[in-house]
């Protein structure tokens, strides 16, 4: 009885954007991605960073069937990410932050100055490491709007250190 109890759990929470929802064409929204977004990411975790703003950019510049690509560029740095991103057939959008196009050294500068790794990987250092992943943002149009939620997945972390937060785009 528990292992049907769990099964049904399982399966329940697995479909919760599928129920009810009309599906899209997801390589036609991918294409209207590109372009230019902007908005802000307001962090929740770690505790330090707590309501702590960045203003950003994404800029798509292509797409392939469903899947688009592109960089973030970030006010309070030069560091800029290469994106990769998809949308799924209910339109939800997520991309992450590959790698670095361009360094702007808040890290690496922050490995050199103490050489300890466990020192960088706290706010505010921790927060230009590759590999934050945006996603739970369903495409609207009229306005063209994605509101969603980002973490920094490292399972070397703990929960209550793992960056996250939410984030809002606007396309211009």
């Amino acid at each position: 009885m528990k292992f049907l109890k769990l099964l049904f759990i399982i399966l329940a929470s697995s479909t919760y954007r599928c129920s009810e929802q009309e599906t899209v064409d997801c390589e036609k929204v991918a294409a209207e991605l590109i372009g230019e977004w902007r908005g802000s990411s307001i962090y929740s975790n770690p505790r330090s960073a707590n309501g702590s703003i960045h203003e950003f950019s994404l800029v798509v510049s292509g797409s392939d069937g469903c899947n688009f690509m592109g960089i973030t560029t970030y006010e309070s740095s030069i560091t800029t990410f290469n994106v990769t991103g998809s949308v799924d057939i209910f339109g939800w959008v997520t991309f992450t932050e590959e790698s670095k196009l361009e360094d702007g050294g808040e890290y690496n500068d922050c490995l050199t100055r103490t050489n300890s790794s466990a020192i960088c990987n706290s706010w505010p250092d921790l927060r230009w490491k590759e590999g934050n992943k945006f996603e739970d943002a369903r495409f609207k149009r009229d306005p063209y709007i994605l509101n969603g939620n980002f973490e920094r997945p490292n399972s070397f972390e703990k929960w209550w250190q793992k960056l996250r937060g939410t984030f809002s785009l606007s396309k211009i």
